[in-house]
Formats: structure tokens, C-alpha cells, sequence
């Protein structure tokens, strides 16, 4: 081994060495403020239980064992009641175990247990903080695993700079401080295609299954594991090739089938979070004084896999595609019983059904946003692989492993915003498309030979802007999320719209989200409809100081020297919409944008001016329009009250209603 090979092995092990250290001497409780954030209490609670109790089920100690370091309890635990899952029995005879009965049903936690069973062992010797140090390790063997794969065909020293910087500048490291398993499929991801190019097809197939277990719908990234021997001149005929073929599609259906019977054998269900299924946030939980699970908890359903058009048939491709839906309900549960229309979103898992108009057009937006979505764009958050694609496409050279790789990412993408075209990135709980991190290992098939270095380099340039500032504090922006939106970066990128109520942002800080103006009635089925000119409003960003009562009537202040935008959600049929602005304590001058119109004026102090736009079509909603309101304050006054602010404009909306005929509709 010579002096580089040696330098550059010693180096990426010291850094892998150096995380792994580093993740140590976190305590998950200590940095996050005693707080759980995404599915953090679920996965923390399931580690511990089988640390403690040997078993995945919830009792009593289990909250108070969550207690002992975050006093709250586990905020957002998401629990399943079950029975047809073994117990122990010493009463039933050879081999001691037997059945739960309909009558005693358990209450278990309501997620895969693959996770928790890799971190159990770090947690049992190093407490909680071996949650980040397993998340680490995942991740530092991931590093290792493409470096020596990538070492076979290129310089070792840029073996190193191409793995860094695939992997390194994405927001995937943010993840390794969370109590979650997206560091775990990542890795275990990488290991299942570096098998592959290592020509291990079993064990490929094997740790495909197990994320595949984990999150259903990494079922497509077995196109090439699949089709890979169609296109190996060595393997002679087409029978021996089929043959190849299955024998690789038995092994993975036979693990995957193995790991869904495990989680019938312990809760009696091979859905791990379809059934009887709740979520809690609040001072008490199951089995804490007189709280059930019946009499108290969120209701949770995950029946439909993807959208339901009025009228729709559920049909062959919903029952083929039931097992893959099912993972869609670990983040966009449906809320039942008195929750608001939109805790009970009609796109995802639902009976409900939306109009196949709203499915139409969300489709295209989708399909942009996908890539350059602020809260979910891949070239935001992982520019690497669209560095890598573009390269592919654009110059090759291209192989047919690289087309199936490209094929299985397509397939995924497709599936996504056809699927979850309200949530293709993983819930309000997330930082960038979270489900994404499952996708990025396919970059190890599609780099185009000879052409490493520039598609990290490409890669790294293209997503550092963007990801820089999270990997320099990845618990701040994962305690607070979406925040990391309001860096001047990513505001230069469109707004995902059709994930309006699941972007981290609007979703984590209620005063940003559908603040309403006028009477807009009361939802439910024996609710009262809204004013045909009510209307509700959001606030993506801090260019306003949100919601509020001034100068005698309902609006925002615009801060004075920004820009920025305000989401118009209309309740009916409107035509144009009036704004109203009244120039702030020392005047302004202001820049009001909707659609492709715009207009400057400056204003004196307390001087009124009512500008009339054009609202146009919007985009469809859960039945309503949204149109995007962009305001810019150049000036602005200090004003104290009683804090400190630097008031620009103040401005009011009045709706015009458009004529009968307007397809527009609630």
C-alpha cells in the first residue's frame, strides 16, 4: 500500500472516527431542551423498551421510564391497540407462548421496530446518547462503503473527495441527530447497491428488504437488482437470465415476507401502523392514572394509499400498491372525530375524496417542486445527485446499470407526487425531503465513469449554499424547522403550495398558518358556511409581523426594509382582490406583486391607497385558491410596542366576488 492510499484511508477513518466521538458526547435530552420533535418520542420509547423490557409493547413504565429525562412524556408517541400477536404463556405448554385474545388487546408502539433493534445494543451500553452514536456509526460505514467501491475505479484521494461530496454536502448528516431511522436506510441503502456493484445480488437483496421493512416504498429501488441480468452479456440465455432474475426477486420477497411476519408475531398485524392507531400530545398518556388508550389519544387512519378521486374505485393498482401505501400513513396520519378540516386531509389515507381537477394540477406543480421546492427541492437539499443526473444525461458516458438506476429514481419520483401529492417529503416534522435520503445512494449507479470528481464537485457547489448553514447547526434547525426557509438562499426558490399545511415552517408555528379574516363559518357537517368574502392568510417567511388589529380593522404590518410574501387561501368565488395600505408612522414605499402585475408607490405617513388586482385562477386547495401575494417595504419606522419594531405598512385585503358562472368553487 503506498504513501496515498495510506493518507487517504487514514483520513476518512479519522473523520468517521472523529463523528462517531463527536455524536457521543451528545445527550439527545440535554441539547434539544427536553423536547422530542418528529417521530423522535416513538423511536426513543421503542429503543428503550426493548433495552429494558425485551418486548415492543407499551405499558405504564414505558412513559414513565420516558419521564425520568423528558418530563413532558413523549410528546407525539404514536400507538397501535392489537391482539393476535404471542405472548408468553407458561401455562399453554411446549413451546410456552399462545395468542393474544380478541378480549386482551395490547397496546404496541406503532412503528418498525428494524431501527430500534440496530440502536438497542448502543443504547443498552451508552443510555440514550448511543441513539446519535448508532446514527453515526450508520453513516460512517456508509462513507466507507462507497469509498472502497468508488477506490476500485478511481484515485484513491478522489475516491475520497467524490464520496464526501455526494454524501457530506447533503442535508442527510443533519439527520444523524435525530431520534429516527433516516441515517439507518441510508446506510443500509448504500450497502445494499455497493453489493450489488459488488456482484453480491444475494445479500444485496437481503438489505434491500430490510429497508423495504422499514419504509414500504423503497420496493422501487429493487428495479435494478431485478434487471440487472438482463443486460449481462455473460449471462448467456434468456431463460438462464429470468431465472436470474427471480431467484434475486424470491430471496427479496422471502426476507421482506420474513420481517412482516415478525411484526404479525408480535402485535398480530402486518401493518404496523394501520388498525387502532392514536397519537397523544398533552400532560398525560396511556396507563397514567385514569387515561386508556379508548378514552383519550388522537384517532389515527391508513386505509387508502393514495388519492381518492370523487367517484373513484379503489381498483387493481390500490390493492397492489396496499402494502407500499401503508408506509404513507407513518406521515400523513388522518385525524378523526372534532379535529379541523385540515388535520383530516383528504388527499393521503383517507375515505374522503377530493375533486380529480385538484389531483390534475397538482401533478405538474409537483413535479417542479420536487426538485426545486424551498422546503423540498432535491437541488436545494441535494444537489450531488442532480449534478450527477445532469451529467449523465447531458454527457455520459451512460451504462445500463446507470439507466436503471435513473430508471428506479424516476419510478420513485412518479410515485411520490402521484401518491402523496400533499406530503411527498415527509410531514411538517421534516428538514428538506427527508424521504429523499432513500433515493440519494442511487448516485453510486448513475455517476458517469470518468466524470466523478465533477459531479461532486458540481454537486457540492450547487447544494453547499444551501446546506452549509444546516450541517454547521443541525440541532437548531431541528428544533426549530423550517426555519432554515428563511435564509435568503432558499427564498429565491418557489413555495411548495400543495403541501401548504405540511410545510415545517407553517406547520410548527401556528400564528403562520390560515389566520382568518371575516366570518368564515364553521366546519363540520352541521357547520356554517363562510362569507363568500372571508378568506384566511399565511405567512411563509418574516417580511410581515403576522396577524393583527390596527387602524381599525383586521390585517399586517409589512417589516419595513424586507420582502417576502403572503399566501391568500379564498373561500369562494373571487375575483379581484382590494389592498388596502396605509403608510406607517414615518411613511413607505411599497411594491405589491400578484401574478405577473405589479406596483410601486410611495407613501406618506397614515396615508391610504387602495390598489385592485386581478386574482386570476390560483391554485386548487382542499377546495379552495391560493394565490401568492408578494410585498416589498423599502423604508419603515422604529416603533416600541412594546418591543422594538420597524413598522413599514399596514395592509388590509377586501375580496371582490366574481360572477355566478366562476368554475372557481369551495
Amino acid at each position: 500500500m503506498n504513501r496515498h492510499v495510506r493518507v487517504t484511508d487514514a483520513t476518512l477513518w479519522g473523520l468517521v472516527l472523529g463523528l462517531i466521538v463527536a455524536a457521543g458526547g451528545i445527550d439527545p435530552a440535554t441539547v434539544s431542551a427536553q423536547r422530542f420533535w418528529g417521530d423522535g418520542a416513538t423511536y426513543y420509547s421503542m429503543t428503550w423498551s426493548l433495552v429494558a423490557d425485551g418486548d415492543l409493547r407499551y405499558e405504564a413504565k414505558d412513559v414513565a421510564r420516558v419521564r425520568r429525562e423528558y418530563p413532558a412524556g413523549p410528546q407525539g408517541i404514536l400507538l397501535k391497540r392489537s391482539s393476535g400477536g404471542l405472548k408468553w404463556d407458561s401455562g399453554a405448554g411446549f413451546p410456552w407462548v399462545r395468542r393474544v385474545r380478541a378480549d386482551e388487546k395490547r397496546v404496541y408502539f406503532a412503528k418498525a421496530a428494524i431501527y430500534p433493534l440496530v440502536a438497542a445494543p448502543f443504547v443498552l451500553a451508552l443510555g440514550s446518547r448511543g441513539l446519535m452514536v448508532c446514527n453515526a456509526v450508520l453513516f460512517g460505514v456508509a462513507l466507507l462503503l462507497a469509498f472502497y467501491d468508488l477506490k476500485r475505479s478511481i484515485a484513491p484521494w478522489a475516491a475520497l473527495v467524490v464520496v464526501l461530496g455526494l454524501f457530506a454536502m447533503t442535508v442527510t448528516p443533519v439527520y444523524i441527530v435525530w431520534l429516527a431511522p433516516e441515517v439507518f436506510n441510508f446506510a443500509v441503502i448504500v450497502a445494499s447497491l455497493v453489493a450489488l456493484r459488488r456482484n453480491r445480488p444475494v445479500l444485496s437483496a437481503v438489505l434491500l428488504a430490510a429497508a423495504i421493512y422499514s419504509k414500504p416504498y423503497n420496493l422501487w429501488l429493487a428495479i435494478p437488482l431485478g434487471l440487472i441480468p438482463f443486460f449481462e452479456q455473460e449471462r448467456g440465455l434468456f431463460l438462464k437470465r429470468l431465472a436470474e432474475s427471480a431467484r434475486r426477486g424470491l430471496v427479496l420477497a422471502g426476507a421482506t415476507a420474513l420481517l412482516f411476519g415478525l411484526n404479525v408475531a408480535i402485535t398480530g398485524e402486518i401493518n404496523y401502523q394501520g388498525g387502532e392507531r392514536k397519537t397523544w400530545h398533552g400532560a398525560q398518556f396511556p396507563f397514567e392514572g385514569r387515561v386508556t388508550f379508548g378514552n383519550s389519544g388522537e384517532w389515527m387512519t391508513a386505509n387508502q394509499p393514495g388519492p381518492k378521486a370523487e367517484g373513484q374505485r379503489e381498483g387493481v393498482l390500490g390493492r397492489v400498491l396496499g402494502l407500499v401505501g401503508m408506509a404513507l400513513a407513518e406521515d400523513k396520519d388522518v385525524q378523526t372525530g372534532s379535529a379541523a378540516r385540515e388535520l383530516r386531509p383528504r388527499w393521503v389515507l383517507s375515505e374522503m375524496t377530493v375533486s380529480p381537477e385538484e389531483i390534475q394540477q397538482a401533478f405538474p406543480r409537483n413535479a417542479v417542486y420536487f426538485w426545486v421546492g424551498r422546503f423540498g427541492g432535491a437541488a436545494l437539499y441535494f444537489g450531488p445527485i442532480v449534478a450527477a443526473l445532469i451529467l449523465f444525461l447531458a454527457r455520459g458516458p451512460r451504462d445500463a446499470v446507470g439507466w436503471l438506476a435513473l430508471l428506479a429514481l424516476g419510478v420513485s419520483y412518479l410515485f411520490y407526487i402521484r401518491m402523496m401529492p400533499d406530503n411527498w417529503y415527509g410531514g411538517s416534522g421534516t428538514i428538506g425531503n427527508r424521504y429523499f435520503t432513500n433515493l440519494l445512494p442511487l448516485v453510486l449507479l448513475i455517476l458517469p465513469r470518468g466524470r466523478e470528481l465533477l459531479a461532486a464537485i458540481g454537486g457540492a457547489l450547487i447544494g453547499g449554499a444551501f446546506v452549509v448553514p444546516l450541517l454547521a447547526s443541525p440541532m437548531h434547525y431541528s428544533l426549530w424547522l423550517g426555519h432554515h426557509a428563511l435564509l435568503p438562499q432558499y427564498r429565491i426558490a418557489p413555495l411548495d403550495l400543495t403541501m401548504l399545511h405540511d410545510l415545517s415552517l407553517i406547520g410548527e408555528e401556528p400564528w403562520r398558518k390560515k389566520q382568518p379574516f371575516g366570518d368564515v363559518g364553521e366546519e363540520g357537517p352541521h357547520g356554517r358556511p363562510p362569507a363568500p368574502t372571508a378568506y384566511y392568510l399565511y405567512f411563509p417567511d418574516d417580511s410581515t409581523y403576522f396577524r393583527e388589529v390596527a387602524h381599525g380593522g383586521e390585517g399586517f404590518w409589512l417589516r419595513g426594509g424586507t420582502e417576502g410574501e403572503v399566501i391568500l387561501r379564498t373561500l369562494g368565488p373571487v375575483r379581484n382582490a382590494k389592498i388596502r395600505l396605509l403608510g406607517g408612522p414615518e411613511g413607505d414605499r411599497v411594491k405589491v406583486r400578484v401574478g405577473a402585475r405589479s406596483t410601486r408607490l410611495a407613501l406618506t405617513a397614515a396615508e391610504e391607497r387602495t390598489l385592485d388586482f386581478e386574482l386570476g385562477e390560483g391554485v386548487l386547495y382542499h377546495g379552495d385558491r391560493l394565490h401568492v401575494l408578494r410585498f416589498s417595504s423599502s423604508d419603515g419606522a422604529i416603533v416600541n410596542d412594546p418591543a422594538p419594531r420597524r413598522l413599514g405598512t399596514f395592509v388590509r385585503i377586501a375580496l371582490e366576488l366574481a360572477p355566478s358562472r366562476d368554475p372557481v368553487a369551495r
